[in-house]
């Protein structure tokens, strides 16, 4: 996919102590990414780069959470295939899903 709009919106959960990604665009290949871990505070910039997202300038809060899986922390880049985010770490491993929920 290499349409913004399958990128933009949020992804994930609404519930406590688990994760989400807000994707906002700036210009049409780049914008803000916010979210959560499930436990920490997520914050940077994103990319599109032939239809894959790439995560770039991320940062994080360092709390520590008892039973929270931080697996959302160590995204490097993310594909969309139908209303499902998969996401991957910097050496192409893939981490987990994040379902669409706008």
């Amino acid at each position: 996919m290499n349409s913004l709009d399958a990128f933009e919106g949020f992804w994930g959960s609404e519930k406590p102590g688990q994760p989400n990604l807000v994707l906002a665009a700036d210009d049409a290949f780049s914008g803000t990414v916010a979210g959560t871990d499930g436990c920490n505070r997520l914050a940077g910039r994103w990319r599109l780069d032939g239809g894959v997202v790439r995560f770039t300038q991320m940062a994080s809060t360092m709390m520590y959470c008892e039973g929270v899986d931080t697996w959302l922390s160590q995204a490097a880049s993310a594909e969309v295939r139908g209303k499902t985010m998969y996401v991957f770490d910097r050496g192409g491993s893939s981490i987990g899903t994040l379902a669409c929920r706008s």
